[in-house]
């Protein structure tokens, strides 16, 4: 590995270094800060953030550009080792080899993870730094808002709390150069003819999945299936090219069930989740397997999971779905109303490495609404206190002819109205559970203000169980197998990691980062709105008591996850189990 390349600019490999020591603040007890000037070697800055090493006979220093009291803390890129004293500056990947020798990291891994853990971490690091050099100096939003494809392609460096957020398993360079959303390049799909024996599908009407896929091929291109009644398939052309490799797809092709047809039809492009793919032309986005690890899952689609998008579709369509758009106007549900996949032969099982969901694209052709994922929005530029959301402040501020913070504090609430307040709605008021987390959450911005919010991944939606009688009655299978059920206080925990912590708390860091505002006026804005939302008509009020009165909330360990290897999409039946404590920013100490 060309190591020495990639720390030539200390920019580089400065988001890596924000994401992987953010991890451990939040879940390794030999973190703390100190005063900068305790450090004499140490010119300019108020505060580091300390890491004892006992196993090591060592301290290692990194300078802080912004304390965070929300879990999102900015450091200026540099980290120095001090042993007898001397200050050595250093790099990340020998911060990971010197914890990797501590007990307590030690005691909960095994040699095989932790090699691992290094592999992974090495390979984000490399990945970033790539990408930085590529496209990381691209700032879309300082100039207005960009179309959705490119706001998504802004999101260039992954997780911001993760040690290894842009490792792809499998994944060459070259891959992520083609496919990689954070480089935008466009691709046609690879289209394969499949027996009816062996097709697979399931949809809500009125959807014909068959209609769909036809739907998609797009003027002057209409791929010949020859055989009669054989079946198109749209196929990520990375995925197909794996299949071809497993025996049992192997054994498809040889008895003519499957066939290839080449490359063809428009091109599409990456979203910020990877394996979901957009094209302005589609009135679908499609989601597929892809059978690498990122982050903490393996990214293939798992058979209840198309089931559960079937079901949350037709919820959020039907009635209980025109309560939902009453109470909340500004919230729309991206349906998921159709699957496909191949069988293992005829009228065999569901090869779950082949399934193809549809999701529902709002952004098409020239008259698409503007929006940009929030993941982007928070996202800072390498080793710097600004943001796309800082951008698009001060490009707003300029617009409308007002100061930079006036903008800042208004967008914010404009945001939590607009974006945040139905989904504590429908939790409250309707037992709904979305995992609303920074890459599911497309915020609409009308000339630059949030407008609208679209959320997507109705897979991963899930229930509150003192709501089922209810839900029942407009969706009889609400709560059955392979559903996500949680009692509201669980619920509770889990909505406050993904919309609070993943969400509020990064565009509140997002914005004090790039001095356009104090996280203390952002967090008493949004404890307002809880406030008002505790004292609405009845309702569960289980994730505001929560968020109101808990000394501590609850926050997913992404670098305990890594640290385990562990595949969250299959591995983990008890998602709160690998929670970690946090302060509480929300909480106020009620006099004696």
């Amino acid at each position: 590995m060309d190591r020495i390349t990639y720390v030539e600019d200390r920019s580089n490999t400065a988001p890596s270094v924000d994401r992987l020591l953010n991890a451990l603040v939040r879940e390794w007890n030999g973190c703390r800060f100190d005063r900068a000037e305790n450090y004499g070697f140490l010119k300019g800055g108020k505060e580091v953030l300390v890491l004892d090493l006992p196993a090591t006979g060592a301290i290692v220093v990194a300078p802080l550009r912004h304390r965070s009291r929300v879990g999102y803390h900015g450091f200026d890129g540099r980290i120095w080792l001090l042993t007898d004293g001397r200050p050595v500056e250093i790099e990340l990947f020998d911060v990971l080899a010197m914890l990797m020798r501590e007990e307590d990291i030690r005691g909960r891994s095994s040699s095989a993870s932790r090699l691992n853990l290094q592999r992974r971490t090495a390979a984000s690091v490399a990945a970033i730094a790539q990408t930085t050099a590529a496209r990381g100096s691209v700032r879309p939003f300082a100039d207005g808002v960009p179309d959705f494809i490119e706001a998504e392609s802004a999101l260039r460096f992954g997780h911001a709390v993760h040690p290894a957020p842009m490792s792809r398993d499998e994944f060459s360079e070259e891959d992520s150069r083609r496919f990689g959303h954070e480089y935008g390049g466009a691709f046609q799909l690879r289209w394969w003819a499949v027996h009816p024996d062996v097709f697979a599908c399931g949809s809500v009407d009125p959807h014909d999945v068959v209609e769909m896929v036809h739907s998609l091929t797009g003027e002057g291109f209409a791929p010949l299936t020859q055989n009669e009644g054989s079946r198109l398939f749209p196929m990520h052309p990375w995925q197909a090219s794996r299949l071809m490799l497993v025996p049992a797809v192997q054994q498809l092709f040889a008895a003519g069930l499957v066939r290839d047809l080449g490359l063809g039809g428009p091109s599409w492009r990456a979203t910020t989740s990877l394996r979901t793919i957009h094209s302005a032309n589609s009135a679908w986005m499609l989601k597929f397997s892809l059978d690498l690890k990122l982050t903490n899952s393996r990214r293939v689609i798992e058979r209840h999971e198309c089931d559960r998008g079937l079901s949350v579709h037709s919820l959020v369509k039907g009635t209980l779905g025109e309560r939902l758009r009453d109470v909340c106007p500004t919230l729309t549900v991206l349906g998921e109303p159709a699957w496909m996949a191949l069988r293992d032969g005829p009228g065999g099982a569901v090869l779950t490495s082949a399934i193809v969901s549809f999701r529902e694209n709002p952004f098409r052709h020239d008259n698409a609404p503007k929006a940009a994922v929030l993941g982007a929005l928070c996202e800072r530029h390498p080793g710097q206190a600004e943001s796309h959301l800082s951008d698009l402040v001060r490009f707003v501020a300029k617009q409308d002819g007002l100061e930079p913070p006036v903008v800042a504090e208004c967008w914010f609430e404009r945001f939590l109205d607009t974006a945040i307040e139905p989904f504590f709605l429908a939790f409250s008021e309707f037992g709904l559970l979305f995992g609303a987390h920074q890459q599911n959450l497309v915020v609409g911005l009308s000339d630059g203000w949030p407008s609208h919010l679209y959320f997507r991944d109705c897979q991963g939606t899930g229930y509150v169980r003192e709501f089922l009688p209810m839900l029942r009655e407009h969706l009889p299978s609400a709560g059955g197998k392979g559903d996500h059920v949680f009692d509201a206080e669980s619920a509770a925990h889990v909505f406050g990691y993904y919309l609070v912590i993943n969400g509020v708390f990064a565009v509140i860091s997002a914005l004090a980062d790039a001095g356009l505002s104090s996280e203390e006026a952002l967090l008493a804005r949004f404890r307002l709105l809880l406030e008002r939302l505790a004292a609405r008509a009845p309702g569960n009020l289980a994730c505001l008591d929560y968020l109101l009165n808990s000394p501590t909330l609850g926050s997913k360990g992404n670098f305990l996850f890594s640290l385990k290897n562990t595949n969250e999409n299959t591995e983990v039946t008890d998602p709160l189990a690998g929670y970690v404590p946090m302060s509480n920013p929300l909480f106020t100490r009620k006099p004696a």
